[in-house]
């Protein structure tokens, strides 16, 4: 996870599909689908707040 969030403060744009809450809280934005459908959408923290 440190080397996607460095590559994310360099500009680099992370896409992952996770099932972990866990690795969703190294999230920007999270958005939960059920069955193909948008449920929820959270925008949690700004680019420049990530943690490594």
């Amino acid at each position: 996870m440190n080397l996607l969030t460095e590559l994310n403060r360099e500009g680099t744009t992370i896409v992952m599909v996770t099932h972990s809450l866990h690795d969703s809280e190294f999230a920007h934005r999270v958005v939960n689908l059920f069955d193909g459908q948008i449920i929820t959408e959270e925008m949690k923290k700004e680019l420049g707040e990530m943690i490594l």
